[in-house]
């Protein structure tokens, strides 16, 4: 017994201007001359000593915040005390 692909009538196609309506559906093109004013971020390791790390694991804890947002706070709240940001 041979088994035959069932054909596809043109009815089950979709028109053209159903794809393009979907293609266009998108997010709308970014503008030529559009600044982006969101600040980059700069990546980097840092080490720090063992009893430095376990202060800070302490003193984070009582505030629930990752170490990442536990040290961009503190050096936020350092460069305002000294009137640079």
């Amino acid at each position: 017994m041979t088994i035959k692909k069932p054909s596809r009538s043109n009815e089950n196609q979709p028109l053209q201007v159903d794809i393009e309506r979907v293609i266009n559906a998108g997010s709308p093109p970014p503008i030529e001359n559009e600044i982006d004013d969101t600040p980059k971020e700069v990546r980097f390791q840092m080490a720090i000593p063992e009893q430095l790390c376990n202060l800070i694991d302490d003193a984070r804890k009582l505030t629930k915040t990752s170490r990442r947002a536990w040290l961009l706070t503190a050096a936020q709240e350092k460069l305002q005390r000294e009137g640079r940001l």
